[in-house]
């Protein structure tokens, strides 16, 4: 498992959710920031995550720059039905370049 992979067992163990859904969940990545790049780390995020949930579900973007400005922080608070969403969502936004970790 490498540092952009979440862990098998995000919301399961042993078969049984840990998480109840539905829920508010906040997902959480360090980002290479781009200033080349038409769009930003946190606009990219906001994009992934909407490719698996509608637009309502997004409640709230919370972005913090690094103090040298090559990364950005960025949390996305999503409203879930479903662990699919949650994978599905970690699966995406782990497979961009411009992330460096998931939390």
């Amino acid at each position: 498992m490498n540092s952009k992979t979440p862990p098998d067992q995000t919301c399961s163990q042993d078969g049984f959710d840990l998480i109840d859904y539905p829920c508010d969940f906040a997902f959480k990545a360090l980002c290479r920031v781009d200033k080349s790049a038409a769009e930003s780390a946190s606009e990219v995020m906001r994009q992934l995550v909407l490719a698996h949930v509608p637009e309502s579900s997004l409640i709230e973007t919370h972005v913090n720059q690094s103090r040298t400005g090559k990364f950005e922080s960025v949390t996305l608070t999503v409203h879930l039905t479903a662990r699919e969403e949650l994978e599905a969502i970690y699966r995406s936004v782990s497979a961009s370049p411009l992330v460096v970790m998931t939390l």
